[in-house]
């Protein structure tokens, strides 16, 4: 990124050269000079949901590196404190009130979408299992296409559950996965009750996402296996 030609400013530009390995400190401290006021402005305003999601996917969280995401969560929470204009200290008792709250199954919620889906970022990330779980029902219960956003949390790299149990710190258990597995279910046979999803169409992703959570945790557990093994190689 050359800063020299950067005339639009937003948040998501702000951060991209401040948080650049390729942008000297002479650079970035000229372009702030530069746009000292409109810098300022878009501090000030509140961040927005897409903002937020391009912030995280910036930061990404690291297989067998611990301490490292430990660091990128305290990063995360002093950046979800800004978008939810909240104390930092509060995050964690803050996100525990929203996942309780969610009225799974009806479109009338106690938190406004914006910061539903902050937080969902955030638990997909840093989250309980638990919240995790409740947070699957709730995106499924509200969906507007039930099975592309099943297939698109149950699938790699697009920051949903299985992303989540990629890290060792979430150990798929057996009583997590009858937890995802009876959401998913509970959710496709409302979906065909309702008339919005065919009875063969909720029989396949059914049968899809049995295997798949059983992919997931199988993954899981062969990458512990070989890292153990190669610790005593």
């Amino acid at each position: 990124m050359d800063v020299s030609k950067v005339d639009n400013i937003d948040f998501n530009t702000v951060y991209k050269v401040l948080s650049s390995s390729n942008i000297t400190d002479g650079e970035k401290s000229l372009f702030i000079q530069q746009h000292r006021s409109q810098i300022d402005h878009v501090v000030d305003l509140h961040i927005s949901s897409s903002d937020y999601k391009l912030i995280m996917k910036n930061r990404p969280l690291i297989k067998f590196r611990p301490l490292k995401n430990s660091f990128t969560k305290r990063g995360d929470k002093k950046i979800l404190a800004q978008a939810l204009s909240i104390p930092e200290p509060d995050i964690d008792d803050y996100v525990d009130k929203v996942v309780t709250e969610m009225k799974i199954g009806e479109t009338q919620i106690p938190s406004d979408p914006e910061t539903l889906d902050k937080v969902k970022t955030y638990v997909y990330r840093h989250g309980k299992k638990e919240q995790v779980v409740k947070y699957l029902d709730y995106e499924l219960s509200n969906a507007k296409d039930m099975l592309k956003v099943l297939y698109s949390t149950l699938e790699y790299n697009t920051g949903g559950v299985a992303d989540y149990f990629v890290r060792p710190i979430h150990r798929l258990d057996n009583k997590t996965l009858s937890q995802l597995y009876d959401v998913v279910n509970k959710n496709l046979k409302a979906g065909t009750d309702s008339g919005a999803i065919p009875e063969g169409k909720s029989q396949d992703a059914a049968q899809w996402a049995l295997v798949q959570i059983f992919r997931i945790q199988n993954n899981q557990r062969l990458r512990n296996a070989f890292r153990v093994y190669q610790k005593l190689s």
